[in-house]
C-alpha cells in the first residue's frame, strides 16, 4: 500500500504531507479544488513525463516522494520487486517499504528508488508492479491482453500446467539455440571438400618429424661422394698403404722403444702406447678405405632426394614456414573434419529433441488452453453479474480466445469483450469510450479478480460518472469490499460513495497571502459529516441533512479515523 506521500512545489501545492492507511479510501472536494492532486503525484512516481508547467511558479523545482509497504499480503509482487531490485543492483527494502521519489526542474527531471538515481522508464517498472490507476484518458493495466491472460491462468487456480507449458517452451528454446550455434560452427561443404583434399596432400606425402634435417644432411654427403672418397682414400693410403705410410714411419720408433724398456723397466709403458698407437692407425686406415667404398655415389638416389627436399619447401611454402608445422596443420585439418563428422551426428540428434520438445510443447498448450476455455466462460459469467450489479443490466461480457503464436506463455491470445448496452456490438474492452464506463468494468473485474488480482493500489478517478442511487450504493460497497484485499483510492463526488470509505481526505483551495494553495487532509468524524453535508447540496445549519449524512456515514460501512483498519 501507499503508507505515506510527500509533495513540495507541485503545481499549487507549497509542501504537504501524507499518511495513508490499508483499506477504501476516498478523496473528496469542490470541484476545481484539484482532488486530482493524488493522481498527479501516483502519476509521477509511475514514471509519467515531466514537465516544468508542473512547478509551482516560483519555485525552481518539485518533487514527489512515496514510501510504499509491500507485505506479506501481496507477496508475489514483493518478491518481483525484489527480484528487479537485485537484478539492477539497487539498495534492497528496508522493514518491507519501497521508496520512489521524482524531482523535475526546468532543465528535467530526476528518479530514485531507495535513494538511487534510475532513468524514468525504470521508474514506471515498479510503479506498474504497484498501482493501477483507472480514470480519463489512463493506461488501464486490464486492457493489456497478455496482462488479461495472466489474470484468466490465475483465476483458473492451477498454475501447474502453464509451469508445464514454460518448461517445456525453455527445452524447445534450448535445443533450437544449440542447433542454431551447430549450424553456425559447422562446415560448408565446399569448404569440407577443400580440407579433404588438403589432408590428402599433406598425409599422402607422408612427411615425419626431423625428416628434413635428416635429408638435408644425406644430400649433403650424396652430393659430395666423390669427393669424400677421395679424401678418405688418400688419408687411408698414407696412413697404412704407401711404402712411406705412417704406420711404416713407426717400425723404427717402436725397436727403439723395446730397446729403452730393456734398459729401464720403468720405460715399458711408452713401448705399449707406441704399439696402441701403430695398431691405432692402422686401424683407422682400414675404417677409412671401408668408409670411401661404402659411399653409394648413385645419381638416381641423389636425384630422389633433391625431389623430397622440393617437395618439402613447397609444402612449407603452402602449410609452413617449417616441417613442424606442415604436419601440425594436416593434424589440425583432419580434427576438423572428424569433429564435422561427429557435428552431422550430433545436429542429428538435436533435430530430433528439437522436434519431440516441439511436440511436448504443442501438447502443453493444447491442455493448457482447455483449461482456459473452461474457466474464460466461468470468468465472463463471474464478470457479467457483478456489472449488472453495478448498473449494467444488459451488458454482455465475453472473454475470447484464439489461435496465437506458440510461446512460454501457451498458444492463446486472449481478450476482454464488451458490450454496455441491448443491441449494441460487442468490441474489445479498450475500444470503450466512456472512462466512466470503463471504470464500473475494471471494478467488476477487480471485484471478480480481487483474490488473484496481485497490483496493490488501484486508483478510481470518475466511476461515479452518470450514476446515482441504487448504481452508487452498489459501486460503493464493492469499492469497500475491494478495500479489504487491495488498497483502493476513489476520487469521488458522490457523497454514498465517500461515505463508504474507510478514510476521507479532502481537497481545498486556500489563500495564503496572496497566494493559492491546494491542501489535503484526513478527515476526522465531525468533518467528514460535514463534508457529506456539503456533498448533499446542504450545510451545516441544515440539521436534517446533518443526521442523513451520519446515517450515510453509519450504515454505508464508513469508519471514522479511530476505527479505521491498520
Amino acid at each position: 500500500m501507499l503508507e505515506s506521500l510527500f509533495i513540495r512545489n507541485l503545481v499549487l501545492v507549497p509542501e504537504l504531507q501524507l499518511s495513508f492507511g490499508k483499506g477504501f479510501l476516498t478523496v473528496t472536494g469542490e470541484t476545481g479544488a484539484g482532488k486530482s492532486l493524488i493522481l498527479g503525484a501516483l502519476r509521477l512516481l509511475g514514471g509519467a513525463r515531466a514537465n516544468a508547467s508542473l512547478i509551482r511558479h516560483g519555485a525552481k523545482s518539485c518533487e514527489v516522494a512515496g514510501a510504499f509497504l509491500v507485505d506479506g499480503c501481496h507477496a508475489a509482487v514483493a518478491a518481483e520487486i525484489d527480484e528487479k531490485l537485485e537484478e539492477l543492483a539497487l539498495p534492497p527494502r528496508e522493514e518491507e517499504r519501497l521508496l520512489l521519489r521524482r524531482v523535475v526542474s526546468e532543465s528535467g527531471s530526476r528518479a530514485f528508488v531507495n535513494g538511487s538515481p534510475v532513468t524514468a522508464a525504470i521508474l514506471k517498472e515498479f510503479g506498474d508492479m504497484l498501482v493501477d490507476i483507472h480514470g480519463p484518458n489512463e493506461s488501464h493495466s486490464l486492457l493489456s491482453p497478455s496482462r488479461q491472460l495472466r489474470l484468466l491462468d490465475l483465476y483458473c487456480g492451477d498454475q501447474k500446467q502453464l509451469e508445464c507449458v514454460r518448461a517445456a517452451w525453455s527445452s524447445l528454446s534450448s535445443c533450437r539455440k544449440s542447433l542454431d550455434e551447430l549450424r553456425n560452427e559447422g562446415l560448408a561443404p565446399e569448404e569440407q571438400e577443400l580440407l579433404r583434399h588438403q589432408l590428402s596432400q599433406i598425409e599422402g606425402a607422408g612427411f615425419s618429424p626431423g625428416e628434413e634435417e635428416k635429408l638435408l644432411a644425406d644430400h649433403r654427403v650424396a652430393s659430395n661422394g666423390a669427393r669424400l672418397r677421395e679424401l678418405s682414400e688418400s688419408i687411408s693410403y698414407a696412413l697404412g698403404g704407401a711404402d712411406s705410410s705412417v704406420t711404416d714411419a713407426l717400425v723404427p720408433l717402436v725397436r727403439q722403444a723395446e730397446e729403452l724398456a730393456q734398459l729401464d723397466p720403468a720405460a715399458e709403458k711408452f713401448l705399449e702406447r707406441i704399439n696402441a698407437a701403430s695398431n691405432d692407425l692402422m686401424e683407422l686406415s682400414g675404417d677409412l678405405n671401408d668408409y670411401g667404398e661404402g659411399l653409394d655415389l648413385d645419381m638416381e638416389s641423389l636425384q630422389e632426394m633433391e625431389a623430397r627436399i622440393d617437395l618439402i619447401q613447397k609444402f612449407k611454402r603452402r602449410y609452413g614456414p617449417t616441417l613442424e608445422d606442415v604436419i601440425e596443420t594436416g593434424s589440425r585439418i583432419r580434427q576438423r573434419l572428424e569433429k564435422a563428422s561427429e557435428r552431422e551426428g550430433l545436429l542429428k540428434e538435436l533435430t530430433e529433441r528439437s522436434a519431440s520438445a516441439a511436440r511436448e510443447h504443442t501438447d502443453a498448450c493444447r491442455r493448457l488452453s482447455e483449461i482456459r476455455r473452461k474457466a474464460s466462460t466461468r470468468l465472463a459469467d463471474a464478470i457479467t453479474a457483478q456489472l449488472q450489479k453495478l448498473g449494467f443490466q444488459k451488458a454482455v461480457f465475453q472473454v475470447k480466445i484464439e489461435d496465437a503464436q506458440a510461446g512460454p506463455g501457451g498458444a492463446d491470445a486472449l481478450d476482454f469483450l464488451f458490450a454496455p448496452n441491448q443491441g449494441e456490438p460487442i468490441a474489445p474492452l479498450r475500444q470503450i469510450a466512456s472512462s466512466g464506463e470503463v471504470a464500473r468494468v475494471m471494478l467488476a473485474i477487480k471485484t471478480v479478480l480481487s483474490e488473484v488480482d496481485d497490483l496493490p493500489i488501484l486508483v478510481f478517478d470518475e466511476i461515479d460518472a452518470n450514476i446515482g442511487g441504487k448504481t452508487a450504493g452498489a459501486v460503493a460497497e464493492e469499492l469497500h469490499s475491494l478495500g479489504r484485499i487491495h488498497q483502493v483510492f476513489s476520487i469521488t463526488h458522490l457523497p454514498l460513495i465517500a461515505a463508504a470509505g474507510d478514510r476521507q481526505y479532502l481537497v481545498e483551495k486556500q489563500l495564503d497571502g496572496d497566494r493559492t494553495v491546494t491542501t489535503m487532509k484526513e478527515l476526522a468524524e465531525a468533518e467528514r459529516v460535514a463534508e457529506i453535508t456539503r456533498m448533499l447540496g446542504a450545510d451545516s445549519s441544515d440539521a436534517t441533512a446533518l443526521a442523513h449524512a451520519r446515517e450515510m456515514l453509519r450504515t454505508a460501512g464508513g469508519a471514522t479515523p479511530h476505527a479505521t483498519r491498520k
